[in-house]
């Protein structure tokens, strides 16, 4: 992610030239390949929403949140790269991923999935810009226009040009606050969305426990008895049958030729239930029928996901898209849990997970000390509003040019480490 407003604070000297009747026309501004749409429209709900009393209390809460978020950020950064050092599996995972996985865009980036990804990217882009134009309003400055940015067609950002030399003029504590609003305002939605998740999550019931079945070999007793891959195997001779363990257990007190009653569920909402006789073989000194299996644990993942604590706030922040055998909401193992939403639940789970996804990862990118994004630009405020009488402003910018480098190579070592090592 990145900050819009440097890349328009980069296009502004090419309009010094127009009059102020041009300025004003100009909807549509093409600097190749960078395509810029301006509007005024929003105006009026950056005045509404920044008049009023609540979003003077938002700003505050927003400007105290920042720091944390700050530090949050460059703890995962550390961690990270403390991680690729001590743990080569780490590294091995990313390059399995490929260096498009570093790309927060939808359909390039393994991880992310077009429709939830753009959706959410486009929602976290509006949230943070329309942060910024509220408090803005809030204090005082002036909103000029706010609009959309493309790559050729590709929408990669939205903007909010606040009034530049206002906040030059301005005293730090309102321009601090228009800072902390984009950052503030995604990580309170994302934190809004988690707990919409959350309680999503615990509305769930499972629809079905037992083994699942990978597959089938071929030639097989499994196979010859009508058993199919994506079976559930819920009991063998009337036995319950509810996780590896309990058939291991079954199959460990059986010998070849025996035959057992097989009993498995299949179809959609596992509605059929299909039973047969199995007459067991002998591999590699042990008794089977010929089928590979995993544990659904339906349950027990439920029960990871109701149990909320900082301490595991990284497991919600593993991707269904990632870890498709670990989190109920991912494409293999919502078809085994139930919600009284019906089938629509996994679409606003998912849709969920990636707003909150996505938002936290721009926060906390946006966070960091990095200039002229936003934790750049409020470390520039701080200095100069803390340190302004003391050091020069060619010393400010020094300091905060060379945080800035000090989070680029952090970040770019993460990127090529996995690479090298």
């Amino acid at each position: 992610m990145f900050d819009e407003r440097s890349i328009l604070t980069a296009l502004e000297p090419e309009k010094e030239n127009q009059t102020p009747e041009q300025a004003e026309e100009k909807r549509v501004d093409i600097r190749f390949p960078l395509i810029i749409i301006r509007t005024k429209r929003f105006s009026k709900i950056f005045d509404w929403l920044g008049a009023l009393r609540a979003s003077h209390y938002i700003s505050w809460v927003l400007l105290i949140l920042v720091p944390f978020v700050a530090a949050i950020a460059l703890y995962l950064i550390v961690n990270s790269l403390i991680a690729l050092l001590n743990n080569p599996a780490v590294g091995e995972v990313t390059r399995e991923m490929g260096p498009q996985s570093i790309l927060m865009l939808p359909g390039i980036n393994p991880m992310l999935p077009i429709v939830y990804g753009w959706i959410a990217i486009a929602v976290a882009i509006v949230i943070h810009e329309g942060g910024h134009g509220i408090i803005a309003r809030n204090v005082g400055f002036n909103v000029k226009s706010s609009g959309i940015l493309f790559f050729l067609f590709i929408p990669i950002g939205a903007f909010v040009d606040v009034d530049e030399e206002q906040i030059k003029k301005a005293k730090a504590r309102p321009s601090l606050k228009m800072l902390s609003a984009g950052v503030g305002g995604n990580i309170i939605f994302g934190a809004v969305c988690l707990l919409l998740l959350l309680i999503l999550v615990g509305g769930l019931s499972p629809a079905v426990n037992g083994v699942y079945i990978n597959s089938v070999v071929d030639g097989m007793p499994a196979q010859e008895a009508g058993l199919i891959p994506k079976d559930v195997l819920i009991s063998i001779d009337n036995m319950p049958v509810n996780n590896t363990s309990d058939l291991q257990t079954i199959m460990n007190n059986k010998m070849s030729g025996d035959t057992v009653w097989v009993e498995v569920i299949r179809g959609d909402n596992w509605q059929q239930q299909y039973s047969t006789n199995v007459t067991l073989t002998i591999s590699d000194n042990r008794t089977i029928m010929g089928i590979t299996t995993y544990d659904l644990q339906t349950e027990l993942r439920l029960e990871n996901y109701r149990t909320f604590s900082i301490d595991r706030l990284a497991m919600y922040m593993i991707p269904p898209t990632l870890a498709s055998g670990l989190v109920p909401y991912s494409d293999f193992l919502a078809p085994f849990y139930t919600h009284s939403l019906g089938s629509a639940w996994v679409i606003v789970a998912n849709t969920l997970f990636w707003l909150w996804f996505v938002n936290l990862n721009l926060a906390i990118f946006n966070a960091l000390p990095i200039y002229p994004m936003d934790g750049g630009r409020i470390v520039d405020v701080t200095l100069k509003r803390f340190t302004g009488n003391r050091l020069s402003e060619k010393t400010i910018r020094r300091i905060t040019f060379g945080l800035t480098a000090i989070c680029a190579t952090l970040i770019l070592a993460t990127i090529v480490l996995p690479f090298i090592l």
